[in-house]
């Protein structure tokens, strides 16, 4: 008798872990839940929203779930084309949240004009990043609160001040049992699988810019049967380190910048001495700051513009596709006239910070978990500091850099050296640069491109950081490429126009 009860508990026992076993899965299967859009599509045009529920740590099912935001921009006809999924940059961009509380992120963005033609035949995927805006949990060290807007977060801060915020959100995680170990690129690719997963898709198109190529090429090393074709603009390969030779690059821009002018001849005659006026500008801010005052949407804010923000406005023109306004920038404001300068510094400062106050990023607790745990770990700090020295006024906004003192605030363990080896793969990729990019140089899309097989790199000379947004032609060749993705096909128009100095210096000339 004995025995038979022995053999009925042994059975039951058997069946538990079996139960266990089945929930256990069921838990880890990521799932969709369909939610109200808060976003509206213009007449005409569809959209979907879901959330996609995936484990925080896929070897803990039952633990910690994770919840990122999803929208579907419907294609404009019924088709089983694979969609095309867009992967943002930062790290920590959040697409699906608006910049300015209560607007529609959608319209903000100029999502429904911008992919109008891949609509056509293919749905078009927005997914949130885990740890930003538009998931949950949400990292960001000013506000968890995801509809609130990253320009409404900003706060001057001392640095001391901002170490303080820092290390008060970083316990303040602890003590929720956030695991930031979990909140990395490798685990973002595999939330892109999971994803298809969930919408039972085979096969995904990727459009990934900046950080989102990094990303995107995650997921074509991890999950390389998913992937049909990939459009990468302003590569940043996972064996480049951004944070290295930052003062190098920056000086290799401006050499561009003077090699163009100089072989303009309006240009030419215009800034023979482009180079000194320049480097002579920043020096001499450096020195003495320039005041001025922006006009900001909160109101008027008194600023002194030292040679690391002028750097970082001409920078910013150059990031933005207007390199070919410096020359001419820089000459009014060496004859005293600032309007010019100040209108990019507010252009600046409303979109990103940085010229009030210099923490506009340091609070976001993805970016943090990224970079400090997959590049700045990986500094060679002795050689970071020669290139600075060597580098005269082009490592002043590196020589500045809190990142090292706040990642060691933020505590994260260093990525392993295997997630820093190339990308190989044979997925047909498109790779877009743009000349003036000095974030994710040109030099990056060529070193990337050396391991992929089935890849074209195209340069736009003129145009800066993300060039889809830039140039018309580049949103064309993205969307060709994503229609019939083959490298070698003609391409169906010119990247490799020069800057436009001419019409720069009238458009300088006429401001108000």
């Amino acid at each position: 008798m004995w025995q038979n009860r022995f053999m009925v508990r042994l059975i039951q026992y058997a069946l538990a872990g079996l139960l266990l076993a089945l929930a256990g899965n069921a838990t880890a299967a990521p799932r969709l839940e369909r939610e109200r859009c808060v976003f509206k599509p213009p007449r005409g045009d569809r959209l979907e929203c879901f959330v996609l529920v995936v484990p925080e740590n896929r070897d803990i099912p039952q633990g910690r779930e994770v919840r990122l935001k999803v929208a579907v921009l419907k294609a404009k006809r019924t088709t089983s084309s694979e969609p095309l999924i867009y992967l943002s940059g930062g790290p920590g961009d959040a697409p699906l949240v608006a910049s300015t509380p209560g607007a529609d992120a959608l319209s903000e963005g100029d999502w429904w004009n911008e992919t109008a033609v891949l609509r056509r035949r293919r749905d078009v995927i927005v997914l949130s990043q885990r740890g930003a805006g538009g998931a949950t949990p949400n990292l960001d060290c000013f506000s968890p609160r995801a509809a609130e807007s990253g320009k409404a977060r900003r706060r001057p801060a001392a640095e001391l001040q901002e170490q303080e915020i820092l290390k008060r959100c970083r316990a303040a995680l602890d003590r929720r049992k956030i695991d930031l170990t979990m909140y990395t690129t490798p685990v973002l690719a595999d939330d892109v699988a999971d994803l298809a997963a969930a919408f039972s898709l085979a096969k995904i198109n990727l459009y990934g810019v900046s950080y989102g190529t990094r990303w995107a090429l995650e997921v074509m090393r991890r999950h390389p049967d998913l992937v049909r074709a990939a459009v990468l603009d302003g590569v940043y390969p996972l064996q480049v380190n951004g944070e290295q030779n930052e003062p190098e690059i920056i000086g290799r821009v401006f050499a561009r910048l003077y090699a163009d002018c100089a072989a303009d001849p309006v240009c030419r005659e215009l800034h023979p001495n482009l180079r000194a006026d320049i480097e002579g500008s920043i020096a001499a801010a450096e020195r003495v700051p320039l005041e001025m005052t922006l006009q900001l949407e909160e109101g008027p804010q008194s600023v002194r513009l030292d040679g690391a923000k002028l750097l970082t406005v001409l920078l910013n023109m150059m990031r933005e596709g207007d390199g070919a306004l410096i020359p001419a920038t820089i000459a009014a404001s060496r004859r005293g006239d600032l309007r010019p300068l100040r209108m990019f510094a507010e252009d600046l400062e409303s979109n990103d910070g940085g010229i009030v106050d210099a923490n506009a990023q340091q609070f976001d607790g993805l970016y943090n978990s990224i970079e400090c745990r997959e590049t700045w770990a990986a500094v060679d700090l002795a050689a970071r500091q020669r290139a600075i020295r060597n580098s005269g006024v082009y490592g002043l906004g590196a020589r500045f850099s809190k990142s090292q003192i706040f990642c060691a605030v933020w505590r994260v363990p260093a990525a392993p050296a295997d997630e820093r080896q190339p990308v190989k793969s044979a997925i047909p990729t498109l790779l877009l640069s743009g000349g003036y990019d000095w974030l994710t140089p040109p030099a990056w899309g060529v070193e990337a491109a050396r391991h992929l097989s089935q890849s074209r790199h195209v340069v736009f000379r003129a145009k800066g950081h993300g060039v889809v947004s830039q140039d018309p032609c580049a949103a064309r060749l993205r969307d060709a490429f994503i229609d019939s993705p083959d490298p070698k096909r003609a391409l169906p128009c010119r990247a490799d126009t020069p800057p436009n100095f001419t019409a720069a210096y009238e458009r300088v000339r006429n401001l108000p």
